[in-house]
């Protein structure tokens, strides 16, 4: 249950191994709630109006629906095997999952809460994303080692971008020009230009990174290299990494807070999160939270 006033800014770790989520006051880095989900809960996705979360729950084969404000499930979904990677259009309409083990993403319409239809995009999907503009769905085939870009209206895939071996996290850039691939085989981020679908650069980074997102104004990306235990910071201008941050064991997910300059990274080998300051490239906290934790989402 909450147990503080409502903060402008929260984060939600899912706790893979406890199966629940962990409620962290972004000002503070203080646990403020938490909430349980269902079975080996992965990765969640906010609402354009952080009202609602979603997480999926991998071994159950489902998806909870959570109120932000009194942290009550609300609803449960049943998706198909292995549930993962999902997002909000941006009018809230629907919301698309990636179920990894049965090679399909679910449509869910949000009025109703049903599952519109299974479209199948590759094989292991697992991360993904919808551009800003509401057009494409973005989804990383971890085992099939390309990206699918699908039709936000029609659900069907329109372009198969073929990557390197192992696409897993995905993230875009600020103006949503580039979608960022960390491909934990081949231990390099692709970038992909969302205009053309074709990648246009490479950067290597260290060993079996997850999750990547932007910080600082889109200045840098920030990588997980979970068998290193480190950070990878990218320079984007100059496509290089630029330094490497310790943190804690099998970094898995990361996320910039609002202000662009502090990230959470969860740490899945110690259950805790690891708070970074990108400009200062070091962990400056570690906030325990739940066990085995996977995805963290920020809002």
């Amino acid at each position: 249950m909450l147990t503080g006033e409502r903060r402008a800014s929260r984060a939600y770790v899912i706790g893979g191994g406890s199966d629940n989520v962990t409620v962290i006051d972004t000002a503070s880095h203080e646990v403020v709630g938490s909430v349980h989900v269902g079975d080996e809960p992965m990765l969640g996705a906010l609402s354009p109006d952080r009202s609602l979360l979603i997480v999926t729950n991998r071994d159950s084969m489902d998806a909870s629906v959570i109120d932000t404000a009194s942290l009550a499930v609300l609803r449960t979904v049943k998706v198909q095997d292995g549930a993962s990677g999902c997002a909000f259009t941006p009018d809230a309409s629907r919301v698309f999952i990636a179920n990894e083990y049965s090679h399909t993403v679910s449509i869910v319409d949000t009025a109703s809460w049903q599952v519109l239809r299974h479209v199948h995009v590759g094989h292991g999907p697992c991360d993904l994303r919808i551009t800003p503009n509401g057009r494409n769905v973005i989804v990383t085939n971890e085992e099939s080692h390309n990206v699918a870009v699908l039709d936000v209206q029609t659900g069907e895939p329109v372009r198969l971008v073929p990557t390197p071996e192992g696409p897993l996290g995905l993230t875009l850039t600020p103006d949503a020009g580039l979608a960022l691939v960390a491909c934990f085989i081949s231990n390099h981020v692709y970038a992909i230009s969302t205009a053309t679908w074709e990648i246009v650069w490479k950067v290597p980074v260290g060993s079996c990174h997850v999750g990547i997102c932007t910080a600082m104004a889109g200045r840098v990306a920030l990588v997980t290299n979970s068998d290193q235990d480190h950070v990878s910071v990218l320079d984007l201008k100059a496509r290089r990494e630029v330094a490497r941050i310790r943190v804690k064991a099998n970094p898995a997910t990361v996320e910039v807070l609002p202000d662009g300059r502090t990230a959470y990274a969860t740490d899945r080998g110690a259950d805790c999160v690891s708070v970074i300051d990108v400009r200062a490239c070091k962990v400056v906290r570690t906030i325990p939270v739940g066990t085995a934790p996977l995805g963290v989402c920020v809002g």
